[in-house]
C-alpha cells in the first residue's frame, strides 16, 4: 500500500507574500503550506536546491506524515517519482486588490505588495524543470494587478498548462477573456450577491455593474468554463431573497455554473462564532434553485468537506475549531426555527 501524500509536495510551487511552499493550503489550526524557501521576495530560485528539499520532504513523508501535513483532506494514497519538475502552480502572493471584501484578511485592505513572477517561469522553463499538464491557479489579492500578469498567463497557455483564474471581475481583462475564449482554462468570480446594496456591504467598493458586465462579457466568451462564486456570510448575503436575485442575475447572464462556500476568515475574525446557523438548509435551497434552473452547482471547501460528512462524530472534527463549531451549529439548526428572512 503507497503511503498517504499528495502531487503538490512533490511537483507543485506556491508564491506566497514572503515565501515559497509547496502548496496553499492552510489547515488545522495554522499547519500547512509546507515551505521551501523563507524571506522570499521574487529573487532568482536555485532550482535543483528546490527539488533538493522537496526530496528530502518526500522521504519523511514516505515514512509518516510531516507535521505541516498533518490532517489535510488532500492527503491520498500517493506514488512518488524521482522527476525534478514542477507541473501545479499557485500564485497567492499578491496582495494589491480593488475589493475590501469584508470576509478577507486585512492584510489585502489597501494593500499593494506583490513581486514579478514572470521571469522565474521563465527560467524555470528554459531550465527544463517545466512540466505540461498540469494547472496554474492565480489567486489573491486581485490577480489582473499581478505585474506582468497578461504576459504569464499568455506564458501558460503557450506551453501547455491549463490556468485557472480567482477575480473579483472589476477589472476586465483581455488575456482571461483569451483563455475563455480558446478553452484554456476556467474563471472565478465572487459576486456573493444578487443586488448593488448587498454587494457594497460585502465588498465595501462601489462597483456591482462593472462586475456584472464583466460577467456577461465573459459568459460570452465560454459559458462552460465561467464560475460565479457565493460566499455566505452570516446576516448579510444568507437570505432567501438575496439568493434569488442572484438566480435571476445568471439566468439573465447566461451563467451555467455557481459555487457556494462559507468564509472560513470571517468566521475566525469572532472566534469561529459567526457562522450561518442554518448553512445546510442554504445548501438545500441551492440545490433545488439549480435544479429547477439547469444551474450546475458546485461546493467548495469546508462545505464540501462536512456535506459528505453530515453525520460525522464531533471526535474528528474538535481538533478543528472551525468546523467544529460548524458542525454544532448544523446540529442545533432546526427547520421550524429558519424562515431565512425573505
Amino acid at each position: 500500500m503507497n503511503k498517504l501524500g499528495c502531487s503538490f509536495l512533490e511537483s507543485g510551487i506556491n508564491f506566497d507574500l514572503n515565501m515559497v511552499s509547496d502548496c496553499c493550503i492552510s489547515h488545522n489550526d495554522g499547519r500547512g503550506l509546507p515551505v521551501l524557501i523563507k524571506n522570499y521576495y521574487g529573487d532568482p530560485i536555485d532550482w535543483e536546491m528546490l527539488f533538493d528539499i522537496k526530496a528530502k520532504r518526500i522521504a519523511r513523508q514516505k515514512d509518516q506524515t510531516i507535521y505541516d501535513c498533518l490532517g489535510c483532506y488532500h492527503l491520498a494514497e500517493y506514488k512518488y517519482t524521482d522527476e525534478r519538475k514542477i507541473s501545479d502552480f499557485h500564485f497567492s502572493h499578491c496582495r494589491s486588490c480593488n475589493a475590501r471584501c469584508i470576509y478577507c484578511s486585512e492584510e489585502y485592505s489597501g494593500n499593494n505588495r506583490n513581486y514579478n513572477t514572470y521571469p522565474i517561469i521563465k527560467d524555470l522553463i528554459e531550465k527544463g524543470y517545466y512540466k505540461a499538464g498540469g494547472e496554474a491557479t492565480f489567486q489573491g489579492g486581485e490577480p489582473t494587478l499581478m505585474h506582468n500578469f497578461e504576459e504569464l498567463v499568455q506564458l501558460f497557455i503557450e506551453n501547455g498548462t491549463t490556468v485557472r483564474i480567482h477575480t473579483s471581475g472589476i477589472k476586465y481583462s483581455p488575456i482571461i477573456e483569451e483563455v475563455l475564449k480558446k478553452n484554456k482554462g476556467s474563471v472565478v468570480i465572487s459576486l456573493d450577491s444578487g443586488t448593488n446594496k448587498t454587494y457594497k456591504k460585502i465588498k465595501q467598493v462601489d462597483c456591482f455593474s462593472k462586475v456584472c458586465e464583466t460577467i456577461k462579457n465573459y459568459s460570452i466568451a465560454n459559458k462552460d468554463n465561467l464560475i460565479i462564486k457565493y460566499i455566505i456570510i452570516p446576516g448579510i448575503n444568507d437570505n432567501i431573497r438575496e439568493i434569488e436575485k442572484f438566480f435571476v442575475l445568471m439566468n439573465n447572464y447566461g451563467v451555467k455554473t455557481v459555487a457556494i462556500d462559507i468564509e472560513v476568515q470571517y468566521a475566525r475574525k469572532y472566534n469561529n462564532k459567526n457562522v450561518s446557523p442554518h448553512i445546510f438548509l442554504l445548501v438545500d435551497y441551492f440545490e433545488k434553485r439549480t435544479q429547477e434552473t439547469g444551474i450546475n452547482l458546485l461546493t467548495y471547501s469546508f462545505i464540501s468537506y462536512v456535506l459528505k460528512n453530515r453525520e460525522i462524530k464531533k471526535s474528528l472534527l474538535i481538533k478543528n475549531n472551525f468546523l467544529y463549531t460548524l458542525y454544532i451549529c448544523t446540529k442545533n439548526d432546526k427547520k421550524k426555527n429558519i424562515i431565512y428572512r425573505r
